[in-house]
């Protein structure tokens, strides 16, 4: 494991925030910052997910709300009928993320006071695709958005999801552009080329060398 006492500032341990559009490599970058520099991984969508597991805040409030109907046979959260109920219905669709998105934060901003606490990481990664909603610039240093031109994450994504260009198109007309993206950054990652290449540009980033 690489040594980062350095990326320790004088009100203790950086918060990274880690940012980019579906196929771009974001999970990538997450987990070569986990896995070689020893970062705490905070996956914002995961942490979503636990709270919408039965007996998580979130399961419970969505179920008082939208009602049993949109669960299956296990007795867990239909993502399919929970979609329906919220498509085209922007009421609905704010109420929903009230049921999460608040608690996600208060998780996320607990495990970094805690963490700052006990010194017992190197630094915290925060991974989101909506830097915006997940008000990253209220709690990070840095927040580095992994850019990677269209073609190459639609190919990306052909062979690791099956995406066809219909799909891709449509999942890209809910995320940022890229130029939402960027201001909503303070430093830039290119991914169109190898993982070698995107691990050297980290490495200067958290080296200190500015890339905006």
């Amino acid at each position: 494991m690489k040594d980062l006492t350095g990326m320790k500032q004088n009100n203790g341990i950086k918060v990274i925030g880690l940012t980019g559009g579906i196929g771009s490599g974001k999970s990538e970058a997450a987990e070569i910052l986990a896995g070689t520099y020893g970062a705490l991984l905070l996956n914002m969508d995961r942490i979503a997910h636990e709270l919408m597991a039965e007996g998580g805040v979130s399961y419970r409030l969505i179920v008082e709300y939208f009602g049993r109907g949109i669960l299956d046979d296990e007795k867990n959260i239909d993502r399919g009928k929970l979609g329906k109920e919220v498509y085209q219905n922007a009421e609905k669709l704010k109420i929903l993320n009230s049921f999460t998105h608040p608690y996600v934060l208060d998780y996320v901003r607990s495990r970094i006071k805690e963490v700052k606490e006990k010194n017992s990481y190197p630094f915290i990664c925060v991974e989101t695709a909506l830097p915006r909603e997940a008000a990253l610039k209220d709690f990070c240093d840095e927040i580095w958005y992994v850019s990677t031109n269209k073609q190459v994450r639609e190919e990306r994504l052909k062979s690791s999801r099956n995406f066809n260009r219909t799909k891709f198109e449509q999942v890209l007309l809910n995320q940022l552009s890229e130029e939402e993206y960027e201001a909503a950054s303070t430093h830039i990652l290119t991914n169109n080329g190898t993982l070698e290449g995107l691990k050297a540009q980290m490495e200067k980033l958290l080296n200190g060398e500015n890339r905006k």
